[in-house]
């Protein structure tokens, strides 16, 4: 894709192939040893280019390679220790991609170094001193570079994960041939040359809503014009009322007389409606066609548009009719949070704090410190959520396991929606639900009350409701769960917290009791905003 490189940096052993390597392997992206390139491209090994060059002849060999392969985008590109204190390779590298500098110990790249049987030119021979003299001078343009990650003691896949949150680069395998997922500024105004990079030709249909079409839709529709599309579009009404089946057989009727066959592909740009509705009619349409998610919602971002479950609600239930159905990719843009509606944003940061909560304790540190510090952190706090979601749906595609992780507060939150009339927003009866199932679990044993207090306040800090409304009683939520999908052999299962960072899965209530009385006391004092 279009968004640029990612390149490895530091010090000599500091493990940029080996970390590259795997980087490559976790992010489905290609992988290239700008050393091996330039062994291979010059027939001579390093050390023998040193001895007939010396390092000038080196250091333009380097400067060559680098200028062939920055224009082929979406590499892992690992680099040699001194490849960027040229001005202009710094610049080419900036400007096609991100560096990465990745930080090691002396001690450390003595050992590695002690232990490697490649001779480094720059190193040969007295290799402490060298070693030493060559960090004292480098440490500050090393330092000079704004993501570093440090190494020692380190697990490879410890520094590969570190790696994906600061960028927001994954890709998730589990369910077909797998997908990316990128969280790119601006990525919005480069779908056209992204498209064809997937194998997608031809026409798109763009489904939107109302609210989202107005700021977003011109814009998205002329770069895909200008890049040879044929496009096509259908603005829906805005809300959870238009997630049912009769929209989607509008989206099929449009998409019939758009003339969308089995080569196009359908984008869901807007919220979690959006993305459920659309992904849901390219699973469908024509027993099912490609579609690309670009959510513009905290939520879509956090939850809806990751993990292929798509679907529709019924009147006896939320996303009782649905399909998996995987996206060929999801392009987060977080310019697009800049005209979220605030009421909407904290919606969002409902789904963020459960990703904190399910299986992320520094992504809670973060929201429990309220919008200031979110505010402050906000690349940090998008790319966290949806690792968090990544990596549980990786693990478990089809929801047979750990998934039913990302439904902690959900089964709470579905009947509130329904008895509401999806007049509650969705992050809302979201945080309400985890009030609730928190309190239900730390009445079961399963985690201390300070976890469910935690909880609580960290819901306040983000404005967010933490009462259930009174008007609705706890016999009338129960009897709306009875519908709810999670269900098996006609008992409601939950997933509920052990700790922050940890829940469990599949939790049988032994007594109906048990979950009024939790209702009830969500309900009996406190504000519902």
């Amino acid at each position: 894709m279009v968004m640029g490189n990612i390149y490895l940096y530091g010090p000599p052993a500091s493990g940029k192939s080996t970390i590259g390597n795997h980087l490559a392997e976790r992010t489905g992206l290609a992988f290239v040893d700008l050393d091996e390139l330039i062994e291979r491209t010059a027939a001579q090994s390093i050390p023998q280019i040193f001895e007939l060059e010396g390092e000038q002849g080196f250091r333009k060999l380097e400067r060559e390679a680098l200028q062939r392969v920055a224009p082929s985008s979406n590499q892992v590109v690992a680099l040699g220790g001194g490849a960027l204190l040229d001005v202009g390779n710094r610049k080419l590298c900036e400007a096609s991609g991100q560096v990465i500098c990745l930080q090691a110990s002396y001690p450390t790249l003595l050992q590695r170094l002690g232990l490697d049987e490649n001779q480094r030119p720059l190193l040969a021979q007295d290799l402490a001193v060298k070693l030493e003299t060559l960090l004292s001078e480098r440490l500050p343009h090393y330092l000079s570079f704004e993501h570093q990650v440090p190494v020692d003691s380190r697990l490879v896949e410890e520094i590969v994960w570190e790696i994906q949150l600061k960028l927001g680069v994954f890709f998730v395998r589990g369910m077909g041939a797998g997908y990316a997922v990128r969280i790119h500024k601006g990525g919005r105004t480069a779908l056209g040359k992204i498209l064809p990079e997937l194998g997608l030709k031809g026409s798109v249909f763009v489904l939107s809503d109302q609210n989202v079409a107005a700021h977003y839709l011109k814009e998205v529709r002329g770069q895909l014009e200008d890049n040879g599309f044929r496009v096509s579009t259908l603005v829906l009404p805005a809300g959870e009322q238009t997630k049912n089946i009769l929209t989607v057989q509008q989206v099929w009727t449009e998409m019939t007389q758009s003339g969308v066959d089995r080569t196009s592909c359908l984008i869901a740009l807007g919220g979690g409606v959006v993305s459920d509705i659309g992904g849901f009619a390219a699973a469908t349409y024509m027993r099912g066609i490609a579609w690309v998610a670009l959510p513009t919602t905290l939520l879509a971002m956090a939850d809806a548009s990751l993990g292929g479950k798509t679907g529709v609600d019924l009147p006896q239930g939320k996303n009782l009719i649905g399909a998996f159905h995987a996206p060929r990719l999801v392009l987060a843009d977080p310019e697009t949070l800049s005209t979220l509606p605030p009421e909407e944003w904290r919606a969002g940061m409902a789904e963020i704090l459960k990703a904190g909560v399910i299986g992320d304790a520094v992504l809670f540190s973060l929201c429990e410190r309220g919008d200031p510090a979110i505010q402050q952190n906000l690349a940090e706090v998008i790319h966290r959520a949806m690792g968090v979601k990544v990596k549980v749906i990786e693990e478990d595609p089809y929801e047979r396991g750990i998934r039913a992780a990302l439904n902690f507060g959900h089964t709470v939150a579905h009947a509130l929606e329904r008895l509401s009339n999806y007049q509650i927003l969705h992050g809302f009866a979201v945080a309400m639900g985890m009030v609730a199932e928190s309190h239900l679990a730390a009445e079961l044993g399963l985690c201390p009350w300070a976890v469910k207090e935690r909880i609580e306040y960290s819901l306040q800090q983000l404005d967010l409701p933490t009462r259930l409304p009174a008007h609705y009683s706890p016999q009338h939520i129960v009897q709306a769960m009875q519908t709810d999908k999670k269900r098996q052999l006609g008992e409601l299962r939950f997933a509920l917290p052990e700790s922050i960072g940890r829940v469990r899965v599949n939790v049988r209530i032994p007594d109906e009791s048990i979950l009024l009385d939790a209702l009830r006391a969500c309900q009996e004092k406190g504000i519902v905003k």
